[in-house]
């Protein structure tokens, strides 16, 4: 997320929404989005959430079987304000770990922050699955999908009166631990500059 994605996928999207949001991660969790009030599962599966990925938000014991299925759960964290479980399934590896540092290097936020700066600042409305492939390593999974989102702030953490919505395109890597979990290790192509907060170039997107 796949977090706005960042495999989802960085705090996935975006680190967050610019650099005066991003270093504003004390806001907390904000409302329930859309997402939340219904009870059927955001990752799309068509199963409730209790029988689907709460499982694996509510359980330290309890994995996702596959990478698809940390990507659909890592979703649904984000749709439901789970963000321990987004945490836990971000590989040690995953640059994002290091939090944030403002343009100007006076502020810093952690990775944890930035998860919550992005759960408050997006709704997180739908998980499209595209494809996947393996990595070039063995216990390694690229997954294809795109997340459709709805930004609710500005640049300056002002809400909208109408939420913007977002179309994020991205490819992941997700690795398998010794332990069997699978984890998201980073993002390899992404329509999204999370940092700019606005939708790439094509030429740039590709590289």
């Amino acid at each position: 997320m796949s977090s706005a994605s960042r495999g989802l996928t960085r705090a996935p999207l975006a680190a967050s929404l610019s650099r005066s949001v991003r270093v504003s991660a004390g806001f907390g969790f904000g409302k329930k989005g859309e997402a939340s009030k219904s009870k059927d599962c955001p990752c799309g599966s068509g199963s409730e959430y209790k029988a689907c990925c709460e499982r694996y938000h509510k359980s330290l014991t309890i994995q996702a079987p596959t990478a698809e299925a940390v990507l659909r759960a890592r979703f649904t964290a984000y749709a439901k304000k789970e963000w321990k479980y987004v945490v836990r399934t971000t590989h040690p590896d995953n640059p994002n770990q290091q939090g944030t540092i403002s343009a100007d290097g006076k502020f810093r936020t952690t990775f944890e922050e930035d998860i919550k700066v992005s759960m408050y600042n997006f709704d997180f409305v739908k998980l499209s699955v595209l494809g996947q492939e393996p990595g070039a390593h063995e216990n390694e999974m690229i997954l294809d999908f795109q997340i459709d989102i709805k930004q609710k702030l500005d640049d300056k953490a002002r809400k909208l009166d109408k939420p913007i919505p977002r179309s994020i395109r991205e490819k992941a890597l997700f690795v398998r631990s010794g332990d069997g979990a699978w984890e998201f290790l980073r993002a390899m192509d992404s329509n999204w500059d999370r940092d700019k907060v606005e939708y790439r170039e094509p030429a740039a997107a590709a590289q």
